[in-house]
């Protein structure tokens, strides 16, 4: 981050939560709290006007749901990073915010230090998925899409073989190498190298995070 300040942007119809978000955040230095908002539209209005580096945003609003909100504040013609904040740890909501482009997820009930590391991660360009939430979002099956599909001609401009898209769908469901050689009949090195290549193609940092764009990217389904 390089000593620089992050100004952050929080939604949530609840206001006791949004004061004491606040107050947490202010504990980090290089933060800079620029408001909240009740409601997603109110929200929009907001990030148009005060342009956040990050917004930090709950699910469970009314009329506009947080996830809806996130595919809007995508939307936009400015980017804006989305960190969900949330009491709900359900897979579909991780899934769904993974598809519309959050940059993090992060259960209410973290503290203070977990909360400020992910807004630093974020606010450096990584994904920061709580990496329990992400394993059993990811525990469903995991398969490559079907012939002829949108997400077949994506894996073939980004060179990604049949072989090495169940590999992705086998990582994506946690599996060791060895788990994944025995599962398709090929060595843990053989896997080595697919993983290699696949974390390469898909400009990920990490296995964890090729599987987070292949899910967002819909190169994997899902069965939820």
């Amino acid at each position: 981050m390089s000593g620089r300040r992050v100004s952050v942007l929080l939604i949530d119809d609840h206001e006791l939560a949004r004061r004491g978000l606040e107050a947490m955040l202010a504990t980090a230095g290089w933060i800079t709290v620029l408001g909240g908002a009740p409601d997603c539209l109110s929200g929009l209005e907001a990030v148009e006007r005060l342009r956040p580096d990050i917004v930090v945003l709950d699910i469970k609003m009314p009329e506009i749901n947080g996830l809806e909100c996130l595919e809007r504040l995508k939307g936009l013609g400015r980017p804006v990073a989305v960190v969900i904040l949330t009491l709900y740890d359900d897979r579909r909501y991780v899934i769904e915010a993974i598809r519309r482009g959050a940059a993090g997820y992060l259960l209410k009930d973290a503290v203070a230090a977990e909360v400020i590391a992910t807004l630093r991660d974020v606010a450096d360009g990584r994904l920061a998925i709580e990496p329990t939430l992400l394993r059993e979002a990811l525990a469903g099956d995991l398969e490559p899409r079907p012939e002829g599909s949108v997400a077949r001609t994506r894996a073939a401009e980004l060179s990604i073989t049949p072989r090495e898209l169940e590999v992705l769908g086998a990582l994506a469901e946690g599996m060791t190498n060895k788990e994944i050689g025995g599962g398709l009949g090929i060595s843990e090195d053989t896997v080595k190298k697919h993983v290699q290549n696949l974390i390469w193609k898909l400009r990920a940092a990490d296995r964890t995070q090729a599987a987070v764009i292949a899910i967002r990217t819909g190169l994997l389904d899902l069965d939820q």
